[in-house]
């Protein structure tokens, strides 16, 4: 009897050694990249996605969407819904959204940085707005990330972003 439970405890022993570093490197999160760019943007729509916050220069944004297209470790068009609090004059304040592209959705928190303004080919300066951020894979597993984007942008007359002449969108993470 204690020669049974000896050689099954021998075993026992032998298949976890095999087992658990095979889990282990199961679990090792895996180096994820996407980049693409943003290629359009919901119309600005005052009273109904963009408010002006009182009287401090600063404006809302309820709810706004920007398109555009990614590819690697997630690959298609892809539609992120957003929300921000921005001055006007600089367009700097936070952003946050859902991003969803393929079968894969993300949460997004970012910071808009002051505008600045760039020559183009037009040989005019167009605004160019920097966004850096976070995202976290929502729903299938863990995942995370920074994300790093750009637009150079044709403004109304407000300052409200009207067309995207020229983007980036990068996705990095684990």
């Amino acid at each position: 009897m204690k020669k049974r439970m000896l050689f099954i405890s021998l075993a026992l022993v032998l298949v976890l050694t095999v087992l658990i570093p095979g889990a282990a490197l199961a679990a090792k999160s895996q180096p994820f990249y996407a980049a693409g760019a943003i290629t359009g943007i919901e119309d600005t729509v005052v009273g109904e996605n963009a408010f002006p916050a009182g009287e401090s220069g600063r404006w809302r944004v309820i709810d706004r969407e920007i398109t555009g297209q990614l590819s690697g470790d997630v690959s298609g068009d892809f539609v992120m819904n957003y929300r921000a609090n921005v001055e006007l004059a600089t367009q700097a304040g936070n952003l946050h959204g859902n991003l969803v592209v393929d079968d894969a959705s993300f949460k997004v928190n970012g910071k808009i940085q002051p505008l600045e303004m760039v020559p183009t080919p037009l040989g005019i300066d167009l605004p160019k707005l920097t966004i850096t951020g976070h995202w976290n894979l929502d729903g299938k597993g863990p995942g995370n990330g920074d994300f790093e984007a750009w637009v150079i942008f044709v403004p109304d007359e407000y300052g409200h972003v009207v067309m995207i002449i020229a983007s980036s969108f990068i996705m990095e993470g684990k």
